[in-house]
């Protein structure tokens, strides 16, 4: 099964030297600023590698950032989103979400996928990236 951050889709920029598991990986030229999709857990490992180098475990702050204005949780470290069914793949501006906004829709996010994967047989239903249904075996609940 191909998952999100494998696939590519229309609008996505072509990278020369992609990170598995971090999807459209870039630098902001003339600056140690990089940007990405939703990464996988092992994606996250792999951009800090790739930007750090030998020195990493680095002695410095490294600053991550999560744009999203959607909640977002990892099931077996596999990113999944509460985005609106039709914008899957898509840039999904949602309106004035704020930090407080965000911070709630995320624990509600959570609730109600513990609940569904309870109710389903520690399953979850999802959509991936070419609006594909798909089912994730929840195998832990926290990261």
């Amino acid at each position: 099964m191909q998952h999100a951050w494998q696939i590519t889709f229309e609008k996505i920029q072509k990278l020369p030297e992609p990170i598995p598991g971090c999807p459209n990986f870039r630098r902001v030229p003339g600056y140690k600023v990089y940007c990405c999709g939703q990464p996988t857990i092992a994606g996250f490992e792999a951009t800090l590698n790739k930007v750090c180098g030998d020195i990493y475990p680095k002695d410095g702050k490294i600053i991550w950032l999560n744009l999203r204005q959607e909640p977002s949780l990892y099931v077996n470290g596999e990113p999944i989103c509460a985005r609106p069914p039709n914008k899957i793949g898509e840039y999904a501006e949602l309106g004035n979400i704020t930090r407080d906004i965000a911070k709630a829709n995320e624990v509600d996010f959570l609730q109600v996928c513990e609940k569904r994967a309870e109710e389903n047989g520690g399953k979850i239903k999802a959509v991936d990236i070419n609006k594909k249904d798909i089912e994730l075996q929840v195998k832990k609940s926290r990261v």
